[in-house]
């Protein structure tokens, strides 16, 4: 069964000791982290919002593994992502960085099923208005996965992007996120993964330097994931890239709770 309404994804929430948003669905604990994403300045943009699942043991489960993984049927992976959606910008409504845009990952499976239904009247945007949150502020990361039908995800792409959504293609370089995707999409990011980094560090500059025409070719602004030192950053800014992200910059964290009042 697919979570989908109010009551469903309620019955799914708690908020701990730390005043922070998490989901238990079967046997799976959610929370959330962030990490956040900064422009050419250092200031920072937005957030990225990340879940950490933990199993009945407590022990995490790696969220690529979870997701690619055949163990788990693909009605639980939508229903976490979704659980994940949920508590992830409820978590940030109520932090320091509310005023930011937040980035979210989506299943392209999940993504599929936007196709339909109507985001203009949908829980998320009922959602974001309770917490006054715009749907601009939102930047929906489809992952690198396989998706059953790309017309279809163009599509919910595209209806999204109707409603004021930023849509953005996330790992690109990777399996399915590549320039088909890209020129179905036109998404308004695009996040070059960080193996490209790491080939132009090598001296292979010509994957991420073609990377960066794609995007430019869609008008689409760019993100550079996994900088880990002050030479890559460096090597990054010289390219003009507009924003960064990485564990030298920010590591992925819990955000503080605002202390005056919670939104809930």
């Amino acid at each position: 069964m697919i979570l989908t309404t109010k009551s469903q994804f309620q019955r799914c929430l708690e908020i701990n000791d730390k005043q922070h948003y998490i989901a238990k669905y079967n046997d799976l604990v959610l929370s959330s982290v962030f990490q956040p994403i900064f422009d050419l300045r250092d200031k920072i943009v937005g957030v990225e919002a990340l879940v950490r699942i933990r199993d009945a043991d407590g022990n995490l489960i790696r969220p690529d593994i979870f997701f690619g993984s055949d163990t788990f049927s693909t009605s639980n992976k939508i229903n976490v992502e979704r659980l994940s959606r949920v508590i992830h910008i409820r978590n940030f409504s109520q932090s320091d960085y509310r005023s930011k845009k937040l980035f979210l990952n989506v299943l392209p499976i999940a993504g599929e099923m936007l196709a339909v239904e109507d985001p203009k009247n949908g829980l998320l945007v009922r959602r974001l208005r309770n917490l006054n949150l715009t749907s601009s502020q939102l930047v929906m990361e489809l992952i690198e996965l396989d998706c059953l039908n790309e017309d279809y995800l163009k599509i919910a792409m595209a209806r999204l992007k109707e409603n004021g959504f930023n849509v953005a293609i996330d790992d690109y370089g990777v399996c399915a996120s590549n320039e088909a995707r890209v020129q179905a999409i036109n998404p308004h990011i695009i996040k070059l993964d960080r193996s490209l980094l790491l080939s132009y560090c090598d001296g292979d500059k010509t994957p991420l330097l073609d990377s960066i025409k794609v995007a430019k070719s869609v008008e689409a602004m760019t993100v550079i994931e996994g900088i880990e030192t002050e030479e890559q950053l460096s090597l990054m800014r010289e390219l003009n890239i507009d924003m960064y992200q990485g564990f030298h910059l920010a590591m992925p964290e819990p955000l503080p709770s605002l202390s005056a009042t919670k939104v809930g």
